[in-house]
């Protein structure tokens, strides 16, 4: 459970972090970035509440952000916000049953199946910026959207793989030393 609060409060701060891509007002934001390899690293298995709770926390902290900086929180800007909380979730969803629970024979590649993770995230919160009527992603294409998945995409198994070869691979090296210690003291 810490775990979980820990990666939610780094996930709260990496959101905060925005990248802009092609013309439009589409930003990439590594939130999802920071939930998406703690999933793979620490090996969540209840994904979904977990994005759940993850996309609100992140968009409460957006939502402080905007407000400690000065700027007007108008009701248009809030709902902006909070439907950001519908990627997080359908990024959750989408993984629990590409990733998760996929029993097929052949599994889809992972950097495949967090393409279809990211993609599905991004595309129901843009339906439901549609039906809320946002100017926001007025000039953002399904081209920009993909583009943003793939490269989150590749930015999330290289920073697994980063993780379990550099930091955990020197933990568990560090306590097996210790434990072999321990084993000759006695």
């Amino acid at each position: 459970m810490k775990r979980k609060v820990l990666v939610i409060l780094v996930a709260m701060l990496a959101s905060l972090v925005s990248i802009p891509v092609g013309e439009s007002d589409f930003r990439i934001t590594l939130g999802i970035v920071v939930m998406a390899v703690a999933i793979q690293v620490f090996n969540f298995k209840k994904v979904i509440p977990f994005s759940v709770w993850t996309g609100l926390f992140v968009c409460l902290a957006r939502v402080a952000y905007v407000a400690t900086i000065g700027t007007d929180l108008s009701p248009a800007l809030i709902g902006s916000y909070f439907l950001e909380i519908a990627f997080y979730v359908g990024y959750g969803l989408i993984y629990h049953f590409a990733i998760l629970y996929n029993r097929s024979k052949t599994p889809i590649p992972l950097v495949l199946s967090l393409v279809l993770c990211d993609f599905g995230g991004n595309s129901l919160e843009y339906l439901l910026r549609f039906f809320y009527m946002s100017e926001v992603w007025s000039d953002t294409s399904l081209v920009t959207l993909l583009l943003a998945a793939v490269s989150r995409s590749i930015m999330i198994i290289l920073l697994t793989w980063l993780l379990q070869q550099f930091v955990f691979k020197a933990e568990q090296k560090q306590e097996e030393s210790q434990s072999s210690e321990e084993g000759q003291t006695l």
